[in-house]
């Protein structure tokens, strides 16, 4: 085999291994991208929690609504949290007072903002065992309680929900889609690339002349070279010639006098 169809060959097959990493590696900016999504930008958007404003609230009242919410907390896992409802006051644009539920952060506004008034939790905490759960809701409640006031955020166009601290800010939302969109495109190109250098490579290959090593045995006329490996198959063998029969030696006339007739 020449050096140049040896390097041809080796081009081609690193071309493959790059398509695989280039495949990959596309794959997983796209999850990036449906992940942050789903999990930043989607609870931003829907809540429009950049337009939040700072103002003050006071708790008026916290209760359990007597409902438990269910939660995942893991692969088989499955757990309980009682919902924890706060109502309270707040300041607003132009020094009035309103009052409002209050959320822990945008992502409970955006899962519970929309539901009854019994599944309003203010926080979530899911672990395995539901006591646990119930431990943290009530240290969530000592800390904002009834009579305790607290920096919250508001929307200046819906007043009845307040929220006690923004998860996402617009940076942590832009860089959440920008860099796996970034990896997406380059990964994308490198990949259309290694696949055109692949192809190239392939139809290198076929054009290049296969090189019979001096000394190597070469086919013959009239004869088979096996396999390396494998044995040569046998001839197959002639037919037998036929032998003519003498028609009166039959199995119904042993006595070769021809088939009798009564």
């Amino acid at each position: 085999m020449s050096d140049e169809r040896s390097k041809t060959i080796a081009k081609f097959n690193m071309c493959r291994c790059l398509i695989f990493f280039g495949l990959t590696m596309v794959a997983c900016a796209a999850v990036a991208i449906i992940v942050c999504g789903v999990v930043i930008v989607k609870p931003v958007v829907e809540t429009n929690s950049l337009e939040f404003e700072k103002t003050t609230c006071t708790t008026t009242k916290g209760y359990l609504t007597g409902k438990w919410i269910g939660c995942g907390c893991g692969k088989n896992c499955n757990s309980a949290y009682p919902c924890l409802r706060i109502l309270v006051t707040h300041g607003g644009q132009d020094s009035g007072t309103y009052s409002g539920v209050m959320f822990e952060n945008e992502q409970r506004l955006n899962g519970n903002g929309h539901l009854d008034e019994d599944s309003q939790c203010a926080t979530q905490h899911c672990d395995q065992y539901r006591n646990k759960n119930m431990d943290t809701v009530k240290a969530f409640n000592d800390t904002y309680g009834a009579g305790e006031t607290y920096g919250c955020l508001y929307h200046p166009d819906d007043t009845s929900k307040v929220i006690v601290k923004r998860l996402f800010t617009w940076d942590a939302m832009f860089h959440s889609m920008l860099w796996p969109c970034i990896a997406f495109f380059l990964f994308t190109v490198l990949t259309v690339f290694f696949c055109y250098q692949c192809y190239k490579a392939g139809k290198k290959m076929s054009s290049l002349p296969i090189t019979v090593v001096p000394g190597a045995p070469a086919a013959q006329p009239g004869y088979f070279i096996p396999p390396q490996g494998g044995q040569a198959r046998a001839q197959y063998p002639q037919a037998m010639p036929m032998q003519q029969q003498d028609p009166y030696k039959t199995a119904y006339a042993p006595d070769n006098k021809g088939y009798t007739y009564n």
